[in-house]
């Protein structure tokens, strides 16, 4: 579910007596309330994803907003770090503890399809903050609404998956398999 901007109030410095940020996380879990006792929760943040271009001139900071986004009543919370070159990723590991946490390790702005060691290279620091077993990886945001192409959506997942098999591989863990790496499977045939 969509999370109502805790994250983009707090970051803005918005202060209304009604829409604020501690209001927006009363939505949120009146929203969802009774929800977790029948399925799983994920709460999602998001910069905001217009034609994809970002909605700011620079890089936002969700720090502001942790300590309410720690609060919300979901069982994994998402962050976009791909985009923003993993700038608050130790301050999310620091405040939010309460739940699962969802590192974007792709960036849904770019039609640059990202390579496997570059996925690798955001789990690893992922790893160094959040703990195993409380990480989920996914993409910054949805890649289908604005000006991209289903191709490159699908590569781009594709990397995700090989990537966390590069960091699989040197923890020793099993890795996932990946039919759509699979060079039979191309869409470009080579004959030798």
């Amino acid at each position: 579910m969509e999370e109502p901007q805790i994250h983009l109030l707090a970051a803005r410095g918005y202060v209304d007596k009604v829409i604020n940020p501690e209001f927006m996380l009363q939505v949120f879990n009146n929203t969802v309330k009774g929800l977790r006792a029948k399925t799983e929760v994920w709460c999602h943040t998001c910069w905001g994803n217009p034609s994809q271009q970002r909605m700011f001139g620079s890089i936002q900071s969700y720090k502001p907003a942790l300590e309410l986004l720690n609060q919300v009543d979901a069982d994994v919370i998402t962050f976009e770090m791909a985009s923003s070159h993993c700038a608050d990723l130790e301050d999310v590991g620091k405040h939010i503890t309460s739940m699962k946490v969802g590192i974007g390790v792709i960036d849904h702005h770019t039609l640059q399809v990202e390579s496997p060691e570059d996925v690798a290279t955001i789990v690893r620091q992922a790893l160094k903050v959040i703990p195993a077993e409380r990480l989920v990886l996914s993409s910054d945001c949805g890649m289908g609404r604005e000006g991209m192409s289903r191709r490159h959506a699908f590569y781009k997942m594709v990397a995700l998956v090989q990537g966390v098999n590069v960091v699989k591989k040197e923890l020793g863990l099993p890795l996932t398999e990946s039919v759509a790496a699979d060079p039979q499977w191309s869409l470009l045939r080579i004959k030798t």
